[in-house]
């Protein structure tokens, strides 16, 4: 499937109000395309604040402007969270949606962030976190209980686009991934 088509997708999308997080699920989509756009893995991640509307995104950069590992679309999000609101927020009631479940290194550092609530639009069975918490150390198995994480109430339709999009080109990043650090 092309970008192009991705993109056609997308467009065409309708935001189905019956769904709660329909509308930062199409935007976590549109992030997630954009990243493709930029080489990297099809991930997009967004901060809510109480009332449901958008203060920060990231998506995943891995790929952009060279090879840097630690540039997650959750990762990306957090490091632009805190530089822009230094000063201490109510993160108990802000939500990070993102496309794909969380991998290990981003789920410590959203549990480390104090961030309210983490939703996903899709399962990741190969790298995804969320579901594997009983594996975390004890510290991390505690912040998991004090922070609820569960699929995003979205539309059959857009989980499906969401999963497209992180699996586009997945052969390709891998190998370039390997050439990244030597393997």
């Amino acid at each position: 499937m092309s970008l192009d088509s991705l993109q056609a997708r997308l467009n065409i999308h309708p935001v189905d109000r019956q769904y709660p997080h329909e509308r930062a699920g199409k935007h976590c989509c549109e992030l997630a395309l954009q990243a493709l756009r930029e080489g990297s893995y099809g991930i997009g991640a967004l901060l809510l604040d109480e009332r449901g509307e958008p203060i920060c995104e990231g998506y995943n950069r891995v790929f952009s402007e060279g090879f840097h590992s630690s540039r997650h679309a959750e990762m990306e999000l957090l490091d632009r969270f805190e530089a822009d609101y230094p000063e201490p927020l109510q993160r108990q009631s802000l939500t990070l949606i993102v496309s794909l479940e969380p991998c290990p290194m981003c789920l410590g550092r959203v549990l480390l962030s104090g961030i309210g609530r983490l939703l996903y639009l899709v399962p990741d069975p190969d790298g995804g976190m969320v579901r594997h918490g009983h594996h975390l150390p004890p510290a991390f198995r505690n912040l998991l209980q004090l922070q609820p994480q569960f699929p995003a109430q979205v539309s059959d339709d857009l989980r499906v686009l969401a999963k497209d999009l992180a699996a586009h080109n997945l052969d390709q990043l891998r190998q370039r991934w390997c050439r990244a650090v030597g393997r």
